[in-house]
């Protein structure tokens, strides 16, 4: 049987530090479950820079986070083809690179962890609506929620820009950096706030413009980066802390919008004193159990899902056998993982016990320059 994966990433050379970056776009990696083993990596489309995206199985659109000639990036929308493997742009808008604060995001960063000395401001997160014809996505540099609507051939029709103001206590939290922003089950938005420690919901009107529903306040310090949510138990949602390196439990309230604080786990071993920023997560298909990563330990936690989805325990801690883990996803059936690791430029298959949820490695040396997104899309490559 086979399985496949959508990677995206960065095809600047700036991303990648001291080598040539060969990536051209989006790719299709494709996994043998019988013998457990990635067999090819075949580029989908070509694009610059596609560091995130999601897909539409209904109509077979891909909103991707995109630059264009390096000076300015912004959001696009692909028509894939899966009977010929490929796909190709249909509809862009790029951002209005005079808006204040464009570049204020890598001043912090370029000098403590990354090396890109970009010069223009594209979002972090996208995510498309299907349904009703929207792209919402998350801009770091600019701390705003951005918001499109599209018509029924996905061309873009009309935009909105929410700026978000505040800051936590770190050093990393020198402004709201809005991280991540994505349709919850009822059809709100909710929105991570990584500067300034907040999780928001939002209302989401018929033109794509939001309204605000609630603002919940996490711990100081918090960092929240993204979410996971837990279609098999109770409205519970797992909330990835970047600059704490915890995951978090807590319940959110269709009825009201509102979030309550449940628990939060450290993601990284006991003990741990070097530097670390937690990246991805993901819940397995039945709701038992939770992945998350982390760069600088590089390694994968894992967590039961125990009290009907209330709280975690941590049963593994696994290396990844590279450098910087940022994001992974789950085979269809749920019996591999396959990780990403940017900064060493591989990716990891490890296979995954559906039983208890373990880890095992399973192949390694898979080259792929400056992988930072992976989406598991069998059913979306399907011809």
């Amino acid at each position: 049987m086979e399985d496949k994966f959508l990677l995206g990433g960065y095809t600047a050379d700036s991303y990648t530090e001291g080598k040539h970056n060969n990536s051209e776009g989006i790719y299709t990696a494709t996994l043998n479950t019988d013998t457990g083993k990635i067999t090819s990596i075949d580029l989908l489309a070509k694009a610059e820079n596609p560091a995130f995206f999601n897909f539409s199985l209904k109509d077979h659109k891909l909103a991707l986070v995109m630059t264009k000639d390096d000076k300015t990036g912004g959001v696009g929308i692909m028509d894939i083809d899966p009977r010929a493997g490929k796909g190709k742009l249909i509809a862009e808008d790029m951002l209005d690179q005079s808006v204040k604060g464009s570049y204020e995001a890598y001043n912090y960063f370029d000098h403590l962890y990354y090396w890109n000395n970009l010069k223009y401001t594209v979002p972090s997160y996208v995510y498309l609506d299907d349904k009703r014809k929207m792209v919402f996505a998350a801009n770091y540099n600019t701390n705003a929620i951005l918001t499109w609507k599209l018509d029924d051939n996905y061309q873009f029709v009309d935009s909105h820009r929410y700026p978000i103001a505040g800051r936590g206590p770190k050093a990393v939290q020198d402004a709201a950096h809005i991280h991540y922003t994505r349709l919850l089950p009822d059809g709100r938005l909710i929105v991570c706030s990584l500067g300034h420690d907040r999780l928001l919901v939002y209302d989401v009107n018929d033109d794509a413009s939001l309204k605000k529903v609630y603002e919940y306040e996490t711990e100081p310090g918090f960092g929240p980066r993204q979410l996971a949510f837990n279609k098999n138990t109770n409205n519970y949602i797992y909330v990835l802390n970047e600059v704490g390196s915890r995951t978090a439990v807590v319940h959110y309230d269709p009825a009201t919008g509102h979030i309550d604080r449940i628990a939060s786990y450290s993601n990284i071993p006991e003990g741990y004193a070097g530097h670390n920023q937690s990246a991805g997560i993901r819940v397995s298909s039945d709701g038992k159990f939770v992945y998350s990563s982390n760069r600088g330990h590089d390694s994968l936690a894992v967590y039961k899902v125990i009290d009907n989805g209330k709280h975690l325990e941590k049963i593994q801690t696994i290396k990844t056998g590279g450098v910087s883990p940022r994001d992974f996803d789950l085979s269809k059936n749920g019996d591999y993982l396959l990780c990403a690791n940017q900064m060493s430029h591989s990716l990891v298959l490890f296979k995954r016990d559906t039983e208890n949820g373990y880890l095992t490695v399973a192949q390694t040396g898979i080259k792929h320059d400056a992988c930072v997104r992976v989406l598991e899309a069998t059913d979306f490559l399907a011809s």
